[in-house]
């Protein structure tokens, strides 16, 4: 019997193990609730480092390279220059062939002229190349006794009068002196120009006898505008010095010339440049009207050229 008892209850057990098994899981035991993480005290915490400022790197200048063009041909900087020119020289006054008086009206000038003051104003272009302008004015005046009668622009002198004399010449060039050979210079020693230029020349005149009261005073006047050509060198011996010479000129036959030409040695400083030379001017003006000048100027001359550099 108690084997009968063992063997139910075996059989209860294996009957209600699948039932079990089959039962629904249960829910999991709940994680119990984490504490909240411990702030840290403002003493233990440690500063935030700084944040670095960028650093800006201004990109350097760039450095050109080295000119090697040498800017030393004269008139490569803009300038100033007066000029004192010690002329000996007197103009001439002739009858034109539009006069058909039988008096001549030929004159020398008496005495010769005075100093001619001028200025020359230069204005570098490119190529070493340069623009200059040139004035100068010469005046003469003297007394002369006439050996026959003269007619001067319509009066009449007669022999014997003592007649006053004066006269103006006034000069303006415009020049631009072109550097031919070489270029660049590059400090060659030798340098050749050639010149194209644009000259104004006029002459006044005045004439009265005092003691003659059938003579009254005249005044003449006569000018003329040609262009002129020429060329012109510089030699440099030393950095600081140079000799310049040029000359030009332009003549129509019958109608009138001018040419004229100087040399000078130049010693050169930063800003100024002082010069010694002599120069030469000629001018006749056109003998087809009633009356002409001719005259001749030469003589030395110096001056101060003052420089603008940047």
């Amino acid at each position: 019997m108690l084997l009968t008892f063992r063997i139910s209850l075996l059989s209860f057990f294996l009957l209600i193990l699948p039932l079990r098994a089959q039962d629904p899981p249960q829910n999991p035991p709940a994680t119990p609730p984490q504490a909240p993480p411990a702030v840290p005290s403002p003493a233990t915490v440690e500063p935030t480092p700084p944040i670095p400022k960028p650093v800006v790197k201004i990109p350097e200048k760039p450095i050109p390279p080295p000119d090697l063009h040498e800017h030393d041909t004269g008139g490569d900087g803009f300038s100033i220059e007066p000029i004192y020119w010690l002329t000996h020289a007197a103009p001439t006054i002739r009858q034109g062939h539009a006069n058909q008086a039988l008096d001549p009206g030929d004159l020398v000038f008496p005495d010769r002229s005075k100093f001619g003051p001028g200025i020359e104003v230069t204005v570098p272009t490119t190529h070493e190349d340069s623009l200059d302008f040139t004035m100068f004015v010469v005046k003469g005046q003297g007394n002369s006794v006439l050996g026959e009668t003269e007619a001067f622009f319509g009066n009449l002198y007669a022999v014997g009068d003592t007649l006053a004399t004066n006269y103006t010449t006034t000069s303006v060039k415009l020049s631009w002196n072109y550097l031919t050979f070489p270029y660049p210079s590059n400090g060659a020693k030798f340098r050749f120009k050639t010149l194209y230029e644009v000259q104004y020349v006029k002459i006044g005149s005045s004439y009265d006898a005092p003691q003659d009261v059938n003579a009254g005073p005249v005044y003449g006047l006569k000018s003329m505008v040609r262009p002129t050509f020429g060329a012109g060198i510089e030699y440099h011996p030393l950095r600081r010095v140079r000799f310049e010479a040029k000359a030009s000129g332009f003549a129509i036959p019958h109608h009138g010339d001018i040419w004229g030409g100087e040399a000078s040695l130049v010693v050169r400083g930063w800003h100024f440049e002082a010069m010694v030379g002599a120069r030469i001017f000629h001018f006749k003006t056109s003998p087809q009207e009633d009356q002409y000048f001719t005259q001749t100027l030469w003589g030395p001359y110096g001056g101060i050229r003052f420089l603008w550099r940047p």
